[in-house]
């Protein structure tokens, strides 16, 4: 008795320093890395969906309805904020590690170092912390891979309960979830005819089905007409959500700016989470392997990683898709080499173990020490912190003279985010270019650079003048601010005045 109850001591002991683990590494300094303009987008639908009453679903977003829901819920409590943005992720990062304490796959040990793994993933903790689709999207992948890998070996309620929550999740979060699925099916067609005709057999499942998983499946097919449907003040988004998938297609086969190499995804994992790379040479040796479970993932995660690399549309966030089947793979190849006794067992555990020093490493410097560090594949198209210092500024001056928020802002450069969410402020926008018009007297005018002159002989006052690169890997943008409304004596970079006054000096 004494041993088993330090046994569970033990058990819970472990949990608990894993989730406050989680809890740390995901919170903590949420908001020292820039705001992104894909997190800019997310924060402004929601400022939409307060105007409108609901979300309106659009096929051509490519994003379904329930992390704009959640944001709103979590906004309604706490504010609108960037850490507000960036909470639901991270929320899903760390239930993404504590899942697994539910011990769904055996032996239980695999669910232990799965949990590890998922703790320490740089993509884990990197994606977690930007508030984005892709981490709550993930985390229902990972769900439904649970209940398929527990179906595989035990065909019970707790395997189907799992995959009818997973797979919801993820169709109400990406039209992706279609490469998800995909993936399964091939892994499937590897068990053979006669485990596939037992696992999927009427007999099986009506032995698996019960009444809680009818109530389950009724709640989730009515929280999802609800979503996609505006709580049906919008019924034709539910026929939209099939149409989704055409637009989607086209623009993952054409890219639309974002096209990579088809070695783009080993070339991040090299960089990036060199732990992944190893898993999946090890699910290359498990396609092989007798044990159904590592079989199928293994072929799972070498599917997704081969149709996520044809794909010429490639967002370095999606690598969160591709690392957590490799995680699964390298949990099951440890824990079955530690069972059987296997010789190499030290060796493959020795090269885990340096592997994951150097994916700590890598999430150590992408995510605290260098958090918009240039050289990182996970650092994409992200703002910068020159942007950040406009962006207070400004929003210093509107909070300390509330009059400034009616004032005439002209948002008139090619790329507006995250502009339209920073300035939410201001209740007086114009997203005009200002290569096409100047609007007269606005309190602030942003513009391309290539403008400069054009704006400057149209200044009916003193304005101040500021250059500054708002993106990673683009050209400056102008900004000028009102000389008479904003107080700049705190911003630290360059800055200079332009308009009549400067003219008619001596």
């Amino acid at each position: 008795m004494k041993s088993f109850k330090v046994t569970n001591f033990s058990h819970a002991a472990f949990w608990a320093g894993l989730f406050l683990l989680a809890l740390i590494s995901r919170f903590a300094l949420l908001t020292n890395k820039p705001i992104h303009f894909d997190e800019s987008i997310n924060g402004w639908f929601v400022m939409q969906m307060s105007k409108l009453g609901y979300y309106k679903y659009d096929p051509n977003n490519y994003h379904g309805p329930m992390y704009f829901y959640l944001l709103q819920g979590f906004e309604t409590l706490w504010g609108r904020s960037l850490e507000t943005l960036r909470t639901v992720p991270a929320m899903f990062s760390v239930l993404s590690v504590v899942i697994l304490a539910w011990g769904a796959l055996r032996p239980k040990a695999v669910n232990m170092v799965m949990a590890v793994l998922v703790l320490i993933s740089p993509a884990f903790i990197f994606f977690g912390r930007s508030g984005i689709h892709e981490m709550p999207f993930v985390f229902f992948q990972l769900v439904a891979g649970m209940g398929i890998l527990r179906w595989i070996g035990r065909q019970d309620e707790k395997a189907l309960g799992l995959f009818l929550i997973g797979l919801w999740g993820m169709m109400a979060l990406k039209e992706t979830f279609v490469i998800t699925m995909f993936a399964w099916v091939v892994a499937f067609l590897t068990l053979g005819w006669s485990h596939l005709r037992t696992m999927f057999s009427p007999e099986t499942i009506r032995l698996a089905w019960s009444g809680r998983l009818t109530v389950l499946t009724v709640l989730l097919l009515l929280i999802f007409l609800q979503l996609f449907t505006g709580f049906y003040q919008n019924l034709s988004g539910i026929v939209d959500f099939f149409k989704a998938v055409l637009p989607w297609l086209k623009t993952g086969v054409h890219g639309h700016g974002h096209e990579k190499s088809v070695w783009y995804w080993v070339q991040v994992l090299y960089t990036a989470e060199p732990l992944v790379l190893f898993g999946g040479a090890l699910a290359v040796a498990g396609v092989f392997s007798k044990r159904k479970e590592l079989r199928a993932v293994s072929v799972f995660s070498l599917v997704q990683l081969a149709v996520y690399s044809l794909i010429p549309y490639k967002t370095v966030w999606c690598v969160l898709s591709l690392v957590w089947g490799f995680y699964f793979v390298l949990a099951m190849t440890l824990v079955n080499a530690f069972e059987s006794r296997f010789l190499g067992r030290h060796v493959l555990a020795g090269v885990a173990l340096i592997l994951a020093a150097l994916g700590l490493r890598s999430a150590w410097i992408s995510v605290y020490q260098r958090p918009i560090d240039l050289t990182h594949p996970y650092v994409y198209v992200n703002s910068t912190y020159e942007l950040v210092q406009v962006s207070d500024l400004i929003t210093g001056n509107i909070l300390k003279k509330p009059s400034l928020a009616q004032q005439r802002m002209q948002v008139g450069m090619k790329e507006q985010w995250p502009w339209p969410w920073l300035l939410r402020y201001s209740n007086n926008l114009s997203y005009e270019l200002c290569s096409k018009r100047i609007l007269e007297d606005a309190s602030v005018y942003f513009c391309d650079y290539n403008v400069g002159e054009y704006v400057e002989r149209l200044l009916n006052e003193p304005y101040w003048k500021l250059e500054v690169v708002f993106r990673q890997s683009r050209e400056p943008t102008l900004i000028y601010l009102r000389k008479a409304d904003f107080d700049l004596s705190d911003y630290k970079g360059p800055k200079h005045i332009v308009g009549p006054e400067l003219e008619e000096s001596p």
